[in-house]
């Protein structure tokens, strides 16, 4: 009984009701309490032993700045984690394997004291039941030469990653297919910089060929302020090792950018 910390009671232990009835509220808070987390705008959090004996969910709230770390105490037990901070937040105990959580998901885990489990992922497969996807941005500003050639997009900044569909540290350019996954749905939005001239493209393409059904693309004139592409594909079928990424294309007679920014980003969802 010592994951949750309850009173035991001693053999021949005078008013031993006491001690149960102590053992019993313990428990009552560790199956029914709710304890609200505020996240620091930057950093980590830690849970202590005693606040993660204590409840039985765990609110998640505040204004990170950036995707963070829970890290909970060597302590076995299921709980449950509600995001509600903005941001990813990875469950973990250190050393252990971890699971995100992402932004408004609500996700029944279990920590066996070492590594942190989602009990309500399928079984047997290698893919979240609840999501499963990933969202990538641009490290830096990327320039797009003026001219009939597309230009391959290099994001380098992971968002969010559930299940290993991005490489931070190599092919950091693509999502690849893995196993489990059969259907996935792609959307990519990115920011140009201030130019009204020619027309800008984005598109994505499929293991280096930009001929297969479905494939997104979005034309249009450049606009006066700073001009926004957005493209969501249909569901697309798929199998392990197929990979995706963007290319962008431009003709305003000059280099131009796609900046850094938020609101230039690539995104997978799988969907089956």
């Amino acid at each position: 009984m010592s994951e949750l910390n309850l009173p035991q009671i001693a053999e021949s232990q005078a008013l031993a009701y006491v001690t149960s009835n102590d053992a019993d509220a313990r428990l009552e808070k560790a199956l029914c309490d709710s304890l609200a987390v505020t996240v620091p705008s930057s950093g980590n959090i830690t849970l202590t032993e005693e606040q993660f004996q204590t409840a039985w969910r765990f609110r998640l709230e505040g204004s990170p700045a950036a995707a963070f770390d829970l890290i909970l105490p060597s302590v076995s037990r299921p709980f449950l984690m509600d995001n509600q901070s903005g941001m990813t937040v990875t469950v973990k105990i250190e050393g252990g394997a971890a699971t995100p959580v992402l932004d408004t998901e609500t996700r029944l885990l279990y920590s066996d004291g070492v590594n942190i489990t989602a009990l309500s992922d399928t079984s047997g497969s290698s893919v979240s039941a609840s999501h499963s996807g990933a969202l990538v941005l641009l490290a830096s500003d990327q320039t797009v030469a003026s001219g009939p050639s597309n230009v391959l997009l290099d994001w380098g900044a992971e968002s969010y990653d559930t299940d290993g569909f991005y490489d931070s540290s190599s092919s950091t350019e693509r999502f690849t297919i893995p196993s489990g996954v059969n259907k996935i749905i792609l959307s990519c939005q990115v920011r140009w910089d201030n130019n009204a001239s020619g027309v800008r493209e984005i598109l994505a393409y499929k293991n280096g060929s930009a001929a297969f059904d479905g494939r997104p693309f979005t034309h249009s004139e450049a606009q006066t302020a700073r001009t926004m592409q957005h493209f969501l594909s249909p569901v697309l079928p798929v199998t392990a090792g197929d990979y995706f990424e963007v290319f962008a294309n431009q003709n305003s007679g000059s280099d131009r950018t796609i900046e850094s920014h938020v609101s230039s980003w690539f995104c997978i969802q799988a969907v089956g």
